[in-house]
């Protein structure tokens, strides 16, 4: 397993908040996950990812939005972009 990390400096209310991670692959972005409405969205992950993320929603409070990827595997490397949307802000962090 991986942690892949993304924090934000700032405490973030998590009344409005969206996240997104995504792979960066050749000309395309691949979504691994997608945190909105207080719930992280499986199915609206790539195929490769599904049951594979782990989300750490308990230390959202705190500004982590780090994320854990089960099982690697060799087509796993690659660039990682956490994007954080929060009260018409946006955040983005590469890894």
């Amino acid at each position: 397993d991986v942690t892949l990390k993304c924090s934000v400096d700032s405490h973030i209310t998590p009344e409005d908040f969206e996240v997104s991670w995504k792979k960066t692959d050749e000309d395309k972005d691949i979504l691994v996950l997608l945190y909105q409405d207080h719930e992280a969205l499986p199915d609206s992950s790539d195929e490769r990812y599904r049951d594979r993320v782990e989300f750490f929603t308990a230390e959202i409070p705190k500004g982590n939005f780090s994320l854990r990827l089960k099982s690697v595997r060799t087509e796993d490397k690659g660039v990682y972009m956490c994007q954080v949307f929060a009260g018409g802000l946006s955040a983005n962090a590469t890894v």
